[in-house]
């Protein structure tokens, strides 16, 4: 059986605002290194460092560690079920997975409650996992959709649009209504909210199995051209062609936001200025020539990143 061997890394993560390279500061603060011994393991494939674990679990697969956790015996034990990701919670959890599409970078002396397998080690500490990854192991395709995971890991979401030329800034995108809420039946397309836009608190976007949805409303299926519009409407079925895909984007296939897949696609999502509505940017799906509401040479080819909602 392959052993995991780590090696020092920078992982590249997307968060709100603008992009960041993460370092990992290997080293324990001198107060903690005078009160323990234990350390994170550092001779394990290479480890990706210590993450806030929250919500949905960043790793989704938990297996108990005969012989009690530890850094040697949960990697060996995620490399024997296929995972490419091995990671240590609270002492005695050991969680595996594939891909990582969340989780917050902390400080090394945050993943500080020993190894019950192993008292030298580290085994991360409450809502805190050192993370692992296997150099022999094949990451996911970023063409294949995040299906593994339970229902509640994406139900709450920020989506961002990203420019694909690799420059520019990342935008927030909204829920924007285009007709009253007052009405009957209301509609909302995704958009960006430029200064004086009062729907700044509308950008909970939910994926419930394979439908994306905006404050109780369900998106139709895309329209090339067009929009990616949502109606109130309670008897319209939400279009089941959306999920969650790994990101191309980061430096490390295995950990990244995922990006929105709509009828498996996440390449032809555009941002262009709407001349109809005060030069506001809207989503638009695989934009055409001679549209009224956009010029198509205006229009900017983006990926859409999830992040998570908070």
């Amino acid at each position: 059986m392959r052993s995991f061997l780590i090696a020092l890394t920078s992982v590249c993560i997307f968060i709100q605002g603008p992009l960041k390279v993460l370092a990992n500061p290997f080293f324990l603060p001198q107060n903690l290194a005078s009160r323990q011994s234990s350390t994170i393991k550092q001779s394990i494939s290479f480890t990706v460092d210590c993450f806030r674990d929250f919500g949905p679990r960043i790793l989704a697969f938990r297996f108990d560690v005969p012989g009690g956790n530890s850094a040697e015996r949960c990697t060996a034990l995620c490399h024997s079920h296929g995972y490419g990701l091995a990671g240590l919670e609270y002492g005695s959890e050991c969680w595996c997975d594939n891909y990582m599409p969340y989780g917050q970078l902390m400080s090394d002396s945050d993943c500080s409650f020993t190894c019950p397998g192993d008292s030298t080690e580290l085994c991360g500490a409450g809502n805190r996992m050192v993370v692992y990854q296997d150099s022999a192991a094949t990451p996911p395709s970023p063409n294949i959709c995040i299906t593994w995971r339970d229902s509640s890991s994406f139900i709450n979401n920020v989506l961002q649009a990203i420019p694909k030329s690799g420059s520019g800034p990342v935008t927030k995108l909204y829920a924007i209504p285009t007709n009253p809420f007052t009405d009957p039946i209301y509609y909302t397309i995704i958009s960006t909210c430029p200064a004086g836009c009062p729907y700044t608190d509308y950008y909970n976007f939910g994926l419930y199995g394979n439908v994306i949805q905006s404050y109780n409303s369900v998106p139709y299926p895309p329209n090339v051209g067009d929009s990616q519009a949502f109606t109130s409407q309670s008897s319209v079925v939400g279009y089941a062609g959306f999920c969650p895909k790994p990101s191309p984007l980061s430096s490390n296939p295995f950990i990244g936001y995922p990006l929105l897949s709509v009828s498996g696609h996440t390449d032809l999502w555009s941002l262009c200025t709407n001349i109809t509505a005060g030069g506001r940017q809207d989503i638009v799906y695989s934009p055409v020539a001679n549209h009224p509401h956009y010029t198509e040479s205006a229009c900017q080819d983006v990926w859409i990143q999830m992040a998570p909602y908070s």
